[in-house]
């Protein structure tokens, strides 16, 4: 089975049954199928062809849907581009994806447009609405040819490269093929326990690994999600009332805001009967909240891009143990190895390695880094943890040193490295800070070269022209030296303990 196999069967078997509700407007399986078919007729008669790189950078919407199937009909890749993006970001991942088109909208065609040296591999710009540049998607629909096309992907075809932050502090593109994530999807289908009578809110965003997930859950089963963009905690719930939602996967700075709306009691959410959260850890305090708030259980997975999202997931029908990110997926071996390649037994602490069927491809273009996270058979994950004797795993630590707003992966090298840019400062140091409300929130220590003056709004609206929201410091601490060791590296560690503290900020 491959990704339009998949589409064509539920639009043979239920091509009737809405596939997709956005906006109230149902899209069927047939309108599906048949919408995806003609427009990867236009990326064909345009050029795109197998292997091409196509990156898409749109909101939650049913023309996401489309374009992501259409690159899988005609076995190019689909580039997911992360919308809060600036022009030096979306240059670097055009630039490093090889993308030969970009899908998106008036408002992110805009970045694209203040690009000064266009990548020379890239030749079209399709807009999703009226745009002074490129070409118009439903024009390029519409002309299309409704003759139905063969699809030429198959399950070793990669589907899609996803950018996730590396070692270096550039984002790295995870290979990702049709197989691996079909693998996934069914994995978390039986995990969940999920069938055709179940409804999806899709609110995560679909450039993401976890919005992804959704949206194939829901189609291998051939259930109907419902597709809402921005998040706005009322709407979400009218939509559960509305639309009768079973299923609620969302990141935990979503959970918090749907328990703290004033109004939640108002609504009927009782058609819920699952939720998830992923991106990153929930307190387990928020968990017992939200869970006797709406009724429901929620199962907290645990996993990163490499692996198609998540290896493991807690179960429906299984005891819940505070801490515990669950059980390995069925059929992928999670294992906890030492520094010297050997797995290690029950609660003894070590880094989390994964091996099965949803384990990437490798890094686009990056084989040294491949080679690092791929060997001894295993993707070696960076991140710590242990299991027990009954199987269950729990995180530590994490290896590496992203820090996770609320979902979102911020490395701080990337924005430390545009501090050091800026003439005023000598040492710049990213650092996590708990957040009831997100999870971490990067602060940002910088050390002011002898002479030289600034001030935190300055320092923030520098990195606002360069990096995406998320990446921002929330705060800016200033000070006239930091810790370090006997060969000069700034102690990293002993900040974020003076910052826990309180000693600093």
């Amino acid at each position: 089975m491959n990704l339009p196999a998949m589409l064509k069967e539920k639009a043979t078997t239920i091509g009737s049954k809405p596939a997709i509700i956005y906006q109230d407007r149902a899209i069927t399986y047939s309108e599906l199928e048949a919408r995806v078919n003609r427009f990867a007729r236009a990326l064909a008669e345009l050029g795109v062809k197998h292997d091409d790189k196509v990156a898409i950078m749109l909101n939650n919407c049913p023309e996401f849907v489309v374009a992501y199937f259409a690159c899988a009909w005609l076995g190019a890749v689909a580039v997911p581009v992360n919308i809060f993006y600036k022009e030096r970001e979306l240059e670097y991942l055009l630039r490093d994806s090889d993308a030969v088109t970009l899908i998106t909208n008036p408002l992110f065609a805009e970045f694209y447009t203040k690009i000064q040296n266009k990548p020379t591999q890239f030749k079209w710009l399709i807009v999703n609405g009226k745009y002074n540049e490129g070409l118009e998607f439903s024009k390029l629909e519409e002309k299309a040819s409704s003759k139905p096309l063969e699809p030429l992907g198959d399950e070793s075809s990669i589907a899609e490269i996803l950018y996730t932050s590396g070692t270096t502090g550039e984002p790295k593109g995870t290979m990702l093929t049709q197989g691996n994530l079909l693998f996934h999807a069914n994995a978390i289908i039986q995990v969940l326990e999920m069938d055709d009578n179940d409804r999806a809110l899709l609110v995560v965003p679909m450039f993401h690994g976890f919005g992804i997930t959704v949206m194939l859950c829901a189609f291998a089963t051939g259930s109907t999600f419902v597709l809402l963009d921005p998040f706005n905690p009322a709407e979400v719930f009218e939509a559960i009332q509305k639309h009768k939602v079973t299923f609620l996967p969302m990141v935990v700075a979503m959970y918090f805001m749907l328990l703290m709306h004033p109004d939640r009691s108002k609504y009927d959410l009782s058609s819920l009967r699952i939720g998830i959260s992923g991106a990153s850890a929930m307190p387990a305090q928020l968990m017992k909240d939200c869970s006797e708030a709406f009724k429901i259980k929620i199962l907290e997975a645990w996993g990163l891009t490499e692996c198609s999202a998540s290896a493991t997931m807690q179960r429906m029908t299984m005891p819940y143990k505070e801490g515990s990110v669950g059980l390995a997926h069925p059929g992928v071996k999670v294992g906890v190895m030492d520094d010297q390649g050997n797995l290690l037994g029950p609660r003894q602490v070590g880094e989390l390695v994964i091996q099965g069927p949803l384990v990437m491809k490798g890094y686009y273009k990056k084989p040294k880094e491949t080679g690092e996270a791929l060997h001894d058979g295993w993707l070696h994950s960076g991140d710590m943890g242990y299991y027990d004797e009954e199987g269950y795993f729990f995180m530590v630590d994490r290896k590496k040193e992203l820090i996770n707003v609320g979902g979102e992966k911020v490395f701080p090298r990337e924005v430390e490295e545009l501090l050091y840019k800026h003439p005023a400062v000598a040492d710049a140091v990213l650092l996590p800070k708990q957040d009831a409300r997100l999870g971490e929130i990067p602060v940002a220590i910088i050390v002011p070269k002898p002479g030289a003056s600034t001030t935190e709004k300055e320092m923030v609206d520098y990195l606002s022209r360069q990096v995406a929201r998320f990446k921002l410091p929330r705060k800016v601490i200033f000070l006239d030296t930091v810790p370090r060791s006997p060969i000069g590296k700034i102690l990293k560690k002993e900040l974020v303990k003076m910052l826990a503290a309180g000693e600093i900020g």
